[in-house]
């Protein structure tokens, strides 16, 4: 089974927790920082998911419902929304 929004969160939460000590080698903080990257991937997907099975529930219940049409549902983010862009500011020094 894969994890669900809860336990992504959790980790996301211990992560938060991990990288806020101050003497946290980088290399540790580097690779929770890549793990919270995927993190953020995979709750994308499962978004993005349950998006497109809200909406084919949508169309079946429309289709029952003598054609009713549904409402149309609000575009996912891209996971890239989820990932800071590095800042300009350094390149311009």
């Amino acid at each position: 089974m894969s994890e669900g929004y809860a336990q992504v969160k959790a980790r996301l939460d211990e992560i938060v927790e991990a990288v806020a000590d101050d003497t946290l080698p980088l290399d540790d903080a580097l690779a929770l920082y890549e793990e919270a990257v995927k993190l953020g991937n995979k709750v994308s997907s499962l978004i993005e998911t349950d998006i497109a099975l809200h909406e084919q529930a949508a169309q079946e219940a429309g289709s029952a419902s003598e054609g009713a049409p549904a409402a149309p549902a609000a575009p996912a983010a891209p996971a890239e929304a989820f990932v800071a862009a590095p800042s300009d500011s350094a390149q311009d020094a």
